[in-house]
């Protein structure tokens, strides 16, 4: 992990490879270890840019991880720009100032990148938009959100991992692919409870996106795993229908996380997309 100052604190993110930038931004409540499986496949044509979001893993939350009354709470606009300001410092020590990037976000990561997209569409060569939806969280959602971040604390968080991990898996994977089930509890349960509220509250804060979908001019990848049940297959083929010429694809054998639950058709779906209509685009 390499350490990049980022407005008022120190990013800690995975850089490597060769190629176009691929920046990566992780769910909730995960870190940058949720892409290491397919950054070991994609290094190779593209430079990873693999940061723990504020707060998340070994980046600190920060004074601006906070809400005006000090509560912590990071939104999804703070994530964006926060990834911005990484991007560009990478580029220009590449020598690549300018350089557009490929965006991929899944989960909260996808909120990310629709936030990245209104603010700086023009730095945006593609977008990789994994297991997430473009809708504000329901009262009801948001209200649960909030009260997560008002009780979280560690001794919580194990039990956290253990009532969200059905939700996130195909139902096969404990069975077939048991490491998978245990490297997910323990990238959950070494977050800190002041990046789960901060994250929780941040999302229950979120505006909806739905408008931006149809803005997006770069090429878009809407992926998803075909078991799940937080981003239906159905509620993401809604979501490709309102993007401009995007790419729809279901990783098989997968639920919400398919960079750890099926790496190897996640990397298939993203290379024949970018050779297909990023590579040559423009």
């Amino acid at each position: 992990m390499k350490k990049f100052l980022v407005d008022d604190t120190e990013y800690y993110a995975r850089a490597e490879g060769d190629g176009p930038i691929m920046l990566f931004a992780h769910g909730f409540p995960f870190d940058s270890r949720l892409f290491a499986p397919v950054v070991e496949r994609l290094r190779s044509r593209f430079f990873c840019v693999v940061p723990d979001l504020r707060g998340f893993g070994m980046t600190k939350l920060g004074a601006n991880g906070h809400n005006p009354n000090g509560l912590p709470r990071v939104k999804m606009g703070r994530y964006a720009d926060d990834l911005a300001i990484l991007v560009s410092e990478i580029a220009c020590q590449r020598r690549q100032k300018n350089a557009k990037i490929i965006l991929c976000g899944l989960s909260m990561g996808g909120y990310i990148a629709l936030a990245f997209a209104r603010r700086r569409p023009e730095r945006l060569a593609g977008v990789v938009f994994c297991d997430s939806n473009a809708v504000q969280d329901s009262p009801e959602k948001a209200t649960e959100r909030r009260l997560l971040a008002d009780t979280i604390t560690s001794l919580q968080i194990p039990t956290l991992a253990d009532e969200m991990i059905p939700n996130l898996v195909a139902p096969e994977t404990p069975i077939k692919q048991p490491d998978v089930v245990a490297n997910l509890r323990d990238i959950i349960a070494s977050q800190s409870p002041e990046a789960i509220a901060a994250g929780a509250r941040g999302m229950a804060k979120r505006s909806d996106s739905t408008e931006t979908l149809g803005q997006l001019a770069a090429p878009t990848l809407v992926l998803g795993g075909e078991f799940d049940k937080l981003s239906t297959p159905e509620s993401l083929d809604a979501i490709a229908a309102q993007i401009p010429d995007a790419t729809r694809a279901t990783i098989p054998h997968a639920g919400h996380v398919p960079p750890l639950e099926n790496p190897d058709a996640f990397v298939d779906a993203i290379l024949k997309w970018y050779d297909a209509k990023v590579q040559y685009a423009g």
